[in-house]
């Protein structure tokens, strides 16, 4: 399997968050929830955040489903992700980056416009429902100039890098946690 496969998986399980083996438009919407939740704030707290995610399934999700039965099984989302960093990049980065920024802020309980360990390990953990200390190592990876905090630019490059670098080195690798 290539390092993007395994990168494109571990996304794909990122979202299929009833672990179905098919990612649906709830399944997306439910990654907001369960941060809502893990974070103890009201379902309001989070409406920009569920909103570029239903703007990320209507535009980029939905497209995927290539057989129309209303899910993105694992072979439809690897392939037309792949399609879509070729022909579509512009419009993708901005859509992650809508995404990340609705995220941090969420995440930015101080107000300083940046991740704090602590901020960055509850946020992922809290979206994803992965242990801590994959967020602990992948937030060392990710602090590129090493101030403690990760800025705006810090996660989107990461994130960036993370669906289209080849290189097993690279530090966005570690956005998921450690792969």
């Amino acid at each position: 399997m290539s390092l993007l496969d395994m990168k494109l998986d571990r996304s794909f399980d990122v979202f299929d968050s009833d672990r179905d083996g098919r990612v649906e438009r709830s399944d997306v919407l439910a990654v907001s929830d369960q941060l809502a939740e893990s974070l103890g704030l009201a379902a309001d707290a989070v409406a920009d955040l569920r909103g570029s995610l239903a703007e990320l399934w209507d535009t980029v999700f939905q497209k995927m489903d290539r057989d129309d039965d209303g899910a993105v099984d694992r072979q439809e989302f690897r392939a037309a992700f792949r399609a879509r960093i070729v022909t579509d990049q512009n419009r993708i980065w901005d859509r992650i980056r809508n995404l990340s920024n609705a995220w941090t802020e969420i995440g930015d309980r101080d107000g300083d416009g940046m991740l704090s360990r602590d901020e960055y390990t509850s946020l992922l953990h809290g979206m994803f429902r992965l242990p801590r200390q994959a967020f602990d190592d992948s937030f060392t990876a990710l602090d590129r100039d090493g101030d403690g905090r990760l800025s705006r630019d810090e996660i989107s490059s990461a994130m960036k890098e993370y669906y289209t670098s080849q290189d097993h080195a690279a530090r966005g690798n570690q956005f998921f946690g450690r792969l």
